[in-house]
């Protein structure tokens, strides 16, 4: 996706605060259970696009230019939402879809087409939940040996520090990754150690099955695609017109119900009040 420079003046005078969101899918949710007109969303196309463009309107001197994205296997920021130095905000949920598997708002929304009732897709939603333990366990893992690689990974000199071959030898012989990574990524790369790793994390996933704290752990993307053929049976749009329909549906749905998740609800709260409104 092609990013918009942020120094395009016309960009960011609209709207009293924008935010750079990761995909549609959340500027349509965001758009649909805020519906406030003094904030404007963009989709940055990943989050590695995302800091970039927030990173690029703040050397512009915007400051009324925030991100929003998701956790991911990562750590949520929610804690900080209030605190000034923060402009990006990392939701607590695994993803945004996480956000939308209310049953009720589900079985409510205008839809649904099918006989379920809310009790019906919970129990469903459950169960496809439950199918996932292995697959975010190998997640989990790969994105644990990852970081192992990239934990300190060398940065590229200045010029002015590498003019020959042994400087160039010293920038990469002694930096801490080069004194780290071989030995870390030797004790990972073992069988042993993965296996340990997969039950690990697969026990942790299976374990939050027994609450409602799956929904925060499991990747809810799959689960809501899952979903939207279960619901919307009649008369569905081709994705991905039907899936954002699906989308706004059920957050039209929260917020008829006034069922809003409080992580959305806390951060159109974060963002006006960065701006004193």
């Amino acid at each position: 996706m092609t990013i918009v420079p942020s120094h395009l003046s016309g960009l960011y005078k609209n709207k009293l605060v924008y935010l750079w969101v990761e995909d549609e899918e959340t500027r349509t949710y965001l758009d649909t259970a805020w519906a406030d007109a003094e904030i404007g969303i963009y989709i940055a196309g990943g989050c590695e696009n995302l800091g970039a463009v927030v990173q690029a309107a703040r050397k512009d001197k915007l400051h009324h230019v925030f991100g929003y994205r998701d956790r991911d296997f990562g750590a949520s920021n929610r804690t900080r939402w209030n605190d000034p130095g923060v402009e990006v905000f990392v939701g607590e949920a695994f993803e945004v879809e996480n956000l939308l598997l209310d049953a009720r708002a589900m079985a409510d929304c205008e839809v649904n087409t099918s006989p379920k009732d809310a009790a019906t897709i919970e129990k469903e939603m459950q169960a496809l939940a439950a199918q996932l333990d292995w697959w975010m366990a190998c997640r989990a893992t790969i994105v644990e040996l990852r970081d192992v690689v990239a934990k300190d990974f060398i940065e590229h000199p200045g010029r002015s520090k590498v003019r020959s071959k042994q400087e160039a030898l010293d920038t990469i012989t002694t930096s801490a990754w080069w004194t780290r990574a071989p030995k870390a990524l030797t004790a990972a790369a073992t069988s042993t150690h993965l296996e340990a790793r997969l039950l690990s994390h697969q026990k942790t996933y299976v374990a939050t099955l027994a609450s409602s704290a799956w929904k925060t752990h499991v990747s809810g993307k799959e689960v809501l695609a899952e979903m939207l053929t279960r619901i919307w049976t009649k008369k569905r749009p081709a994705d991905p017109q039907g899936r954002l329909d699906f989308v706004k549906a059920i957050a039209q749905a929260q917020r008829n119900a006034r069922t809003v998740p409080q992580e959305v609800v806390d951060l159109r709260l974060a963002l006006r009040a960065r701006l004193g409104r």
